[in-house]
């Protein structure tokens, strides 16, 4: 593409111009042909703009909201292109399995169909009916796409809609994982999107020939600016999958970047270690990695033990630890904000767990590389480790805030990370008249905390997420990882969360899934460990199934941990209270 666009609404003109009509664009992984379904950049423009055609003709375009409730990647993104087309602003909405039920869907799509004072559509799947289909809103105007890109289709060459889109006009609305169990959204515009592309390629030093590969879920903002619209606006070929496709066969994603010899794919830390647990060694053996430039990783706390882990697991395909590219951001700026830079290895430091605190100077017990596995756990009571996430991309500036919001300007000090600059969304989705609450000047508070040392930023947890008792500050994810290694079990298995938060004597409640009862000597047993590492816990629940809540993208809900304990809705069955008599007791029989 020639002339750099102003809008999405121009880079899909410009995929319609393009003379050549086989060049790659997006491929869907067919399961039953066991192999990838392309359909070129210009076709799927084409199909976009037929489909805008019927949103036109219904008079749904032109400020309308495109809400897409689709299982298919090709469906939801057909409809989402064909309502960029026209001006009609596209919401894709997480599905039943990500929300958990039907009726998590149907209260979505009746909520954001009230939100707005404005003509709404509703986007669903050829031929499929499903269970929350008889609670959609009458108001909604319903439109049916065919799941699959064999499928017959119209096409056309010519937009419905003449007006080319400003820059600053809103190009879609993302929904946010949200931990408070809010119904959020943010205002995406045409040059939020352009400038976020340009500046990870340019941080990174991409050039024209990169192909990328996900499965990450299109509801999500590194599933559909970090790998569709960054690889839509570059023009490089997409492989895609489903989130379930990949659950089922981890070894398909890693198998796609090797046949395909794809240089850059994008995970959040679970997914590397996903990799790394389920992955078998014959297919590990089997594969070719070495054409990858960039594994971006982001979107939760990066492990030590997952990077090491992943790079260890596939070292013989040729991973190696300078290909691991951390990365921050949130929905709030688009996708990404700070990303480390290609010229080594992952950076880590321990901080002083007792140093850490807004405002606060964190003192820094040792800065290196990829530590040895060794000194993984070593004192694991005193500190905390936490991975780059880079300097700010091209257009965005990182500053960090005290409690009272003033900007700190000494290096090294805890803060709120504040971000702005041209990547920042417009703001909130309120729906009615205003329909956005607009951030000020393209800037934001995010709610974590984080530490600027020699210009990279890192990240340490998000502010709710810190306990504090006597004085002391505990990290949420620094407890739930030093409980895991107690247990010998997943972090991701465990949530710790107060009773309450603005009553700094509440309980520290433990919960564990996937796990059996314990008898009363392991009980001891751990009672002895968490006092030996002075680990502040007031009550363990244990269950055997998964019924920790999370968001969307799998994020541990804290705050749903708390509203179902208060409620007495919370799943266990085994309950240990921990008490000084009860840790004395578990000390006597472990010395007898």
């Amino acid at each position: 593409m020639a002339a750099a666009p102003s809008s999405l609404f121009d880079v899909l003109l410009c995929h319609v111009s393009d003379e050549h009509d086989d060049l790659p664009g997006l491929s869907f992984w067919n399961p039953a042909a066991r192999s990838y379904d392309t359909v070129p950049y210009k076709e799927m423009a084409q199909r976009a703009f037929a489909f805008g055609s019927r949103l036109v003709g219904s008079d749904r375009a032109n400020g309308s909201v495109c809400l897409i409730a689709c299982h298919s990647p090709y469906a939801t993104l057909v409809a989402f292109l064909g309502a960029i087309s026209v001006a009609s602003v596209p919401m894709i909405l997480p599905m039943p399995r990500a929300l958990g039920s039907q009726q998590a869907l149907a209260e979505r799509i009746e909520h954001w169909a009230a939100k707005f004072n404005r003509p709404c559509s509703l986007v669903l799947e050829q031929g499929l009916e499903e269970k929350f289909h008889s609670a959609v809103p009458a108001a909604l105007t319903i439109f049916r796409v065919s799941d699959s890109p064999l499928a017959e289709c119209d096409t056309t060459s010519q937009p419905a809609w003449d007006r080319v889109g400003d820059e600053k006009d809103i190009a879609f609305f993302q929904t946010t994982s949200s931990s408070t169990g809010e119904h959020k959204a943010v205002a995406i515009s045409h040059n939020n999107v352009l400038s976020n592309v340009r500046g990870i390629r340019n941080a990174v030093g991409m050039d024209g020939n990169e192909k990328m590969i996900s499965w990450l879920p299109l509801f999500h903002d590194m599933g559909l600016v970090g790998a569709v619209l960054f690889s839509l606006c570059n023009g490089y070929p997409l492989y895609l999958m489903t989130p379930t496709q990949f659950l089922k066969r981890p070894a398909l994603w890693l198998r796609g970047i090797s046949e395909k010899r794809c240089s850059i794919t994008t995970a959040p830390n679970f997914g590397y270690d996903y990799c790394s647990r389920l992955v078998s060694a014959k297919d590990a053996q089997a594969l070719d990695l070495s054409c990858v430039k960039h594994f971006f990783i982001g979107a939760e706390p990066i492990r030590v033990s997952t990077i090491r882990g992943f790079c260890q697991k596939f070292a013989t395909a040729g991973v190696r630890s300078h290909m691991i590219r951390p990365a921050y951001g949130l929905a709030e700026s688009t996708i990404i904000t700070t990303i480390s830079r290609p010229n080594g290895e992952a950076r880590f430091i321990r901080l002083d767990a007792a140093s850490v605190g807004l405002g606060q100077e964190v003192r820094v017990l040792k800065d290196a590389g990829l530590p040895p596995n060794s000194a993984d756990h070593a004192d694991a009571d005193t500190y905390v480790t936490v991975c780059t996430a880079g300097s700010a991309i091209d257009g965005m500036r990182i500053s960090l805030a005290d409690e009272a919001g003033e900007t700190i300007e000494q290096n090294g000090c805890a803060g709120e990370i504040v971000i702005q600059g041209d990547s920042v969304a417009l703001g909130y989705v309120t729906g009615g008249p205003k329909l956005i609450d607009r951030f000020n000047h393209k800037q934001t508070r995010t709610g974590d905390m984080g530490v600027i040392i020699d210009g990279e930023l890192f990240i340490i947890e998000r502010i709710k997420n810190v306990i504090i008792r006597s004085g002391e500050n505990f990290l949420v994810s620094a407890m739930e990882q030093r409980l895991a290694d107690v247990l010998q079990i997943s972090h991701e298995n465990v949530a710790v969360f107060e009773s309450n938060i603005h009553d700094p004597g509440s309980e520290i409640v433990v919960l564990i899934e996937k796990h059996s009862s314990l008898a009363p000597d392991q009980i001891d047993s751990v009672l002895r460990a968490l006092s030996a590492e002075s680990i502040p816990v007031d009550v363990i629940l244990l269950h055997r199934a998964r019924v920790i809540p999370r968001t969307t993208s799998g994020k541990k809900r804290h705050f749903f941990c708390r509203q179902l304990f208060l409620n007495g809705a919370l799943s266990f069955q085994q309950k240990i209270e921990v008490s000084p008599d009860r840790i004395a007791s578990a000390s006597l029989h472990g010395s007898a």
